[in-house]
């Protein structure tokens, strides 16, 4: 199964994917034929989640053999191995946004921890627990606020220091009772449409939820989120993931496209009327767990649970 595909920071053609065979995979989709670069191997277990670091020149991997790994995507070198402090094994990880330095883990045992790839050690106080198992990460764009999603139907939100690394609980919703949440993806725009940073939330079972984010709570300093707009998706045992479409989303307030368990690609649109409308590509044999458009929105590629990535090109009319 193929748990994510993520196209490189500004880079139109260059794709990496991870699956639960422990490797992962980093190919060049232009010039010239379609190709894969390289083949990381190393992990002794299936790769749950990796980041590109923002100049592109190292990935992270966190994988259920309890282990994170750095990677040099250029010769397939492993450069560092961090073994999580408990055995647990690693479900999801994120890049700090201002400081490629600091690295986020999400673990089995429902913690959440920040660790140096520098040194492969914690930061001091960057630890957290969650209700569940925690199953997704993801930074707001000026890298304050990190939410987290755990195997309870909750997400979590710290406040982090871009220079240790220090966690400080902010807030928790319950999304989905007795479910999970299985992707997270946050946004902001300038548009009127959507004037406030976003939240795009898988939440399991069948639900694909919008919410705004309030950045100041009642007055209490913290990050609160907001429904805006709720999706139906086919979404029951398989960890899906979907993320914001980068330049409609920036013209029209939100688009959306997520996997699904119909083995389909599906697109959700919130246009000036607010009305959601669904675009949806067929070609897959399995589920679909993952999708990721590149940086000009010209590529779409999508991962799905029997190991299979395709690559769709966007027809402009």
């Amino acid at each position: 199964a193929v748990r994510k595909v993520q196209f490189a920071h500004d880079e139109r053609h260059l794709l990496a994917c991870c699956s639960l065979d422990g490797t992962l995979s980093v190919c060049r989709l232009a010039p010239g034929p379609p190709a894969v670069l390289r083949r990381l191997r190393g992990h002794g277990a299936g790769v749950s989640d990796f980041a590109w670091s923002l100049s592109n020149d190292v990935l992270v991997s966190a994988s259920l053999d309890g282990t994170l790994r750095l990677w040099d995507p250029g010769d397939g070198r492993c450069i560092r191995r961090v073994p999580d402090p408990d055995g647990a094994a690693l479900l999801c990880c994120a890049f700090q946004p201002l400081n490629n330095n600091l690295t986020v883990v999400g673990s089995a045992r429902h913690m959440v921890r920040v660790v140096n790839i520098s040194t492969g050690k914690a930061a001091r106080g960057g630890t957290g627990r969650l209700p569940g198992r925690v199953l997704a990460l993801c930074f707001d764009a000026p890298g304050r606020v990190l939410w987290a999603g755990d195997d309870r139907g909750s997400v979590s939100s710290f406040l982090c220091d871009p220079g240790t690394g220090r966690l400080t609980k902010a807030s928790r919703v319950l999304v989905q009772a007795g479910g999970s949440i299985t992707s997270l993806s946050a946004r902001a725009w300038a548009s009127r449409e959507a004037p406030d940073p976003s939240l795009l939330v898988n939440a399991c079972p069948d639900r694909l939820l919008l919410f705004r984010v309030v950045e100041d709570e009642g007055g209490s300093g913290v990050p609160g989120l907001r429904l805006r707009r709720s999706f139906p998706t086919r979404h029951r045992e398989q960890p899906l993931r979907s993320c914001f479409c980068p330049l409609m989303s920036f013209r029209q307030g939100a688009c959306v496209v997520t996997g699904s368990e119909d083995a389909s690609v599906h697109f959700f649109d919130v246009g000036r009327a607010a009305r959601a409308t669904v675009n949806t590509l067929q070609g897959h044999g399995a589920p679909v767990l993952a999708v990721a458009f590149n940086c000009d929105e010209s590529l779409l590629a999508s991962g799905d649970a029997a190991g299979t990535v395709i690559v769709w090109r966007r027809q402009h009319a």
